[in-house]
């Protein structure tokens, strides 16, 4: 079986640090850092993670802007916005997100979590317009 591979994308080391335990209890083996979407960016395009948990407020390029960017460099990983703006969560879905999570649902995003480990499908559906 492949290692699961998953790079958070968080300018606060509190989030990040909250968020490394739901992976590895999920079983993600090789956790990355980054504190800025252009290190995102380049991690992603390096090591190729099964799942990108993504802040949208992050300093220099947002998450939002890097959504499409990370999709590119890296097609097959899951884009999972983590966040507290939910005005948002209809513009990162179209962005290409798989999901949106917001920060005060921990208990959702460890569900997504272990969804993108089990190969299930995101079961997070799509705003209706």
């Amino acid at each position: 079986m492949a290692t699961l591979r998953a790079l958070v994308c968080d300018d606060y080391s509190m989030v990040r640090e909250t968020i490394r335990p739901l992976l590895v209890e999920a079983g993600f083996e090789m956790v990355r850092e980054a504190t800025l979407a252009t290190e995102a960016i380049s991690l992603a395009e390096m090591t190729q993670p099964d799942v990108i948990v993504l802040d949208l407020s992050l300093p220099g390029m947002s998450g939002l802007q890097a959504i499409p960017i990370l999709r590119l460099v890296s097609p097959r990983s899951v884009v999972v916005v983590f966040s507290a703006y939910d005005i948002w969560r209809e513009a990162c879905v179209d962005a290409g997100a798989a999901a949106y999570v917001d920060k005060g649902d921990l208990e959702a995003l460890d569900v997504m979590l272990r969804q993108v480990a089990a190969k299930s499908p995101i079961a997070a559906p799509r705003p209706e317009r």
